[in-house]
Formats: C-alpha cells, structure tokens, sequence
C-alpha cells in the first residue's frame, strides 16, 4: 500500500468526492420534507377546487331543472283541477313565498274556475333544442335564473298565448332549490 502524499483540498475524501457534512444532509433533508408538504398541499388544494367546482356545477343543473319544473307547474292547470294545481306549486315554493302564495291560494282557485281557465306552460327552447334557461348570478345558497317561456291558454273558450321572461329568485333549503320570489323580466 502506497500512500498518496499529495495534499487534498478540503471538503474532498480521497476518491475525490465531496465530503457529506451534517449540515449540508440536514438542509437537503429539511428541503425534500418542504418539498413533499408543497406537494401533499397543492394536491389538496387542487381536490378541494375540483370538489367546489363539480358541487357548483351540480347546483347550476339543479337550479335549471328547478326553474323549468317551477315554470311548467306555475303556468299548467285545468279548470276543474285548480285544488291540485295549488298542491303541486306549493312544494316548489320557499316557506317564505309559500305562505304568500296560500294566502291567495282562494283567489287563484276562483279565478281559474270562474273563467273556465286552463292553461299548458312549457319553457321555450332555441334551434339546438336548449332551454332557454340562464343562470344571472348564484352563490351557496341563492341565485338568479332567467327563464323564457309560454303558455297557451284557454279563458272562457277563448285562446290566449302569454310569453313570459321571468327572473326567479331561488334559495337553498336543506340541499333543494325553492323558488323564493319571481318577477317579469
């Protein structure tokens, strides 16, 4: 065995490598554990948008199919049926608009029997066959929904066809879209 007398420089083993300090694994070690928690949590972050995103995408059909149901069942009713009209709405409604809408729950029946009035509704739809159905604005629990829609009536043996753009103003109630107000756009 021969020894090599030439001087090496520091921070050099024989071999020619670098020699491996406690520092310098300490530092390589806290930098891959940096590493790895950014990862678990950019991960995270990424499920925790894509969860919101299919959650609001979820609510945006559940409020279209809300609109176009409340539009149908609002403007569809026979003479002889208006009892089971004002039952069928009723359901579709917020607490708040419901007992509204009960008060004059004994107008609304007269008024379709007296003037023998029927009535088919039915949410217009474009040359694709889409509904015309928009979304204005929406949170977690509220929204704005545009609806274009008609309805061909019978009053008193006479027909009537009504067009309606409304704006509908739904809330969230126990995971239900309900129809809190409406208005003519």
């Amino acid at each position: 065995m021969t020894d090599d007398p030439t001087p090496r420089p520091t921070g050099e083993n024989r071999s020619g490598g670098l020699l491996t300090s406690p520092s310098v694994a300490t530092a390589l070690s806290l930098l891959c554990v940096a590493a790895l928690v950014a990862a678990v949590w950019v991960t995270l972050w990424l499920r925790g948008e894509t969860a919101e995103n299919e959650q609001r995408a979820e609510d945006q059909v559940a409020l279209r199919q809300a609109a176009e149901r409340f539009t149908e069942t609002w403007n569809t009713f026979e003479a002889g049926q208006a009892q089971e009209y004002v039952d069928s709405v009723g359901p579709l409604l917020s607490t708040k608009f419901r007992a509204e809408f009960e008060k004059a729950t004994q107008n609304v029946i007269t008024g379709i029997e007296q003037q023998q009035l029927s009535s088919v509704g039915k949410v217009l739809i474009d040359e694709d066959e889409v509904p015309l159905v928009g979304i204005a604005t929406q949170d977690d629990d509220s929204a704005q929904v545009l609806v274009v829609s008609d309805a061909q009536r019978v009053s008193s043996g006479q027909q009537v066809v009504r067009h309606w753009r409304w704006q509908i103003s739904f809330v969230k109630t126990d995971g239900e879209w309900l129809v809190d107000k409406f208005e003519e756009a």
